[in-house]
């Protein structure tokens, strides 16, 4: 794709599919496990405090996964925001020098002119040929906008 049609398509996102996917169908499954324990519990003293002790239980690893399921990169025409799981952060295109996916680690890390490094869990290993295109993707558009910001 040309520059110029980059250019046009903002906002841009990209989304991680094995932990989308995954990260949903562990909640569910959990959750409906919790339910049947909650539910099926012998008659005890203790049940209803039990019962909601598996459904706060259910509702913290449902909130765990989803902000696991939920981490993205968006890119727009003047900055770049990555989600990840428990942090979020705004660069300006200037900021960023470029994307690299170290042999080993999980995700990709995005390189700043600062020296520093930040982590991108929208693009994961567990993607294989996705996640690695993502990247690349991502990385062209870096530095496309990095040079004329």
């Amino acid at each position: 794709m040309p520059a110029s049609d980059r250019s046009l398509a903002f906002p841009v996102t990209f989304r991680p599919r094995a932990v989308r996917t995954w990260g949903y169908i562990v909640a569910g499954v959990f959750a409906l496990a919790c339910l049947v324990m909650a539910l099926t519990l012998p008659f005890v003293i203790h049940r209803v405090l039990d019962s909601f002790g598996f459904v706060a239980l259910a509702l913290f690893v449902g909130w765990f996964c989803h902000r696991h399921a939920s981490v993205e990169v968006r890119a727009e025409a003047h900055h770049v925001r990555v989600k990840n799981a428990f942090s979020s952060r705004c660069f300006e295109w200037p900021e960023l020098i470029g994307v690299s996916f170290p042999e080993g680690d999980p995700w990709a890390h995005v390189d700043l002119a600062d020296g520093d490094t930040y982590s991108v869990m929208a693009f994961q290993r567990a993607d294989a040929a996705h996640g690695i295109s993502m990247a690349r993707e991502f990385n062209a558009l870096i530095e496309e906008h990095s040079l004329t910001a």
